[in-house]
C-alpha cells in the first residue's frame, strides 16, 4: 500500500480512502488464505472471475459463458475429489468471489503495477499485447 501512496502522490482524503481499500482487499486475501486455497483452485477462481460474459463489448458472449461454467465444474469435481470432508468447501470458495469482484481495479493498479507500468491503463497494455501478437515467456511457467 506504501508503494502506491508513494507512486501516486495523493490528497489526504484521498489517501484514507485508498488504505480503505487496501484494508478491504486485505480482509479478502485474509479469508482467502484461511481457506488454504490451493493452486488448482485458484486457478479455477480466476477463471471463474474472468471468463464473465456480462463484461463489455464482447463478440461472442455464450462462449465466454460456456469458458466460465467449465471452470466451475472442474472446481466442483477437484473439490469433491480434493477434500471429500469438507462438503462446504466448494460454496465457501463461491463466496468469496463477489467481493473479491467489488475490489476496485484502480486499486489492484495501483498496488500492483503503478511502480511497473505508470499511469498508463492495464487495460491498454492488455490490449496492445494482444494486439502486438507477440508471444511472452513467463518466468514462473510454461503458461500453459
Amino acid at each position: 500500500a506504501a508503494a502506491g501512496l508513494h507512486a501516486a502522490p495523493m490528497a489526504a482524503e484521498r489517501a484514507v480512502a485508498f488504505m480503505d481499500q487496501v484494508r478491504a482487499f486485505q480482509e479478502q486475501v485474509d479469508k482467502l488464505g484461511r481457506l488454504q486455497v490451493d493452486s488448482a483452485e485458484y486457478g479455477c477462481l480466476k477463471a471463474i472471475a474472468l471468463f464473465t460474459p456480462d463484461a463489455c463489448g464482447l463478440s461472442d458472449p455464450a462462449h465466454v459463458e460456456s469458458l466460465q461454467e467449465k471452470a466451475q465444474v472442474a472446481l466442483t469435481e477437484y473439490v469433491r475429489a480434493q477434500y471429500p470432508s469438507q462438503p462446504q468447501r466448494f460454496g465457501r470458495l463461491l463466496l468469496r468471489l463477489p467481493a473479491l469482484r467489488a475490489v476496485p481495479a484502480s486499486l489492484i493498479s495501483q498496488l500492483f503495477f503503478m511502480r511497473l507500468v505508470g499511469k498508463t491503463p492495464i487495460e491498454t497494455l492488455i490490449r496492445d499485447m494482444l494486439l502486438s501478437g507477440s508471444t511472452f515467456n513467463w518466468p514462473y511457467g510454461s503458461g500453459q
